[in-house]
């Protein structure tokens, strides 16, 4: 397994496992740390949504950060088993939920029973996830949570819905976080 650092928060300097193999794509510490930096100080007592986790880097990372709660939704095995070790190995195993689930089909149940501050969405590229990732939220009443999406700037994600609204945007070479707003969610 490759090894890197979260870059913030109790846990700063820490190494986190990543799964072997292109399953993954792990979020580089710098497009990390430029996230939470967009995130702020909101990013404290917040609950906190991970879709497609992979490695759990960003959901630990804000746990680091001081997040109240965490939860990880990922369907692979090996990815879940990584997230479990870097809780473990960070401490973080108390503040947080693994659910070994597919998104899709899971997330409705998820947005009934609790409410997110802030939801990452980093699914595999070029397969339309994240629309269809979208799509779900968007049908829910989800308050005012902030959503953050991963996506190539090869790929046309629609990102100004009814719901939900683009309020920033960064790039960082092949790889684009958009930050929405559902505070529209009616």
């Amino acid at each position: 397994m490759k090894k890197m650092r979260l870059t913030g928060g109790v846990a700063r300097g820490r190494p986190i496992k990543t799964p072997k193999g292109k399953a993954t794509r792990p979020l580089l510490s710098r497009i990390r740390k430029s996230l939470f930096d967009v995130i702020g100080d909101g990013i404290q007592r917040s609950h906190f949504l991970d879709l497609y986790s992979g490695s759990g880097a960003v959901g630990i990372e804000a746990l680091s950060r001081a997040a109240e709660r965490v939860i990880f939704v990922e369907k692979d095995m090996v990815s879940v088993h990584t997230i479990k070790e870097n809780l473990a190995f960070c401490n973080f195993s108390s503040r947080s939920k693994i659910w070994q689930k597919d998104v899709l089909s899971f997330l409705p149940y998820l947005l009934e029973k609790e409410r997110f501050d802030f939801v990452f969405i980093a699914p595999p590229y070029y397969q339309g996830l994240q629309d269809r990732t979208l799509d779900i939220i968007e049908r829910k009443n989800i308050g005012k949570t902030r959503i953050i999406v991963q996506h190539s700037p090869r790929e046309k994600v629609n990102l100004n819905r009814k719901k939900i609204k683009l309020f920033k945007q960064r790039r960082y070479g092949d790889t684009i976080l958009s930050f929405l707003d559902g505070s529209y969610a009616q």
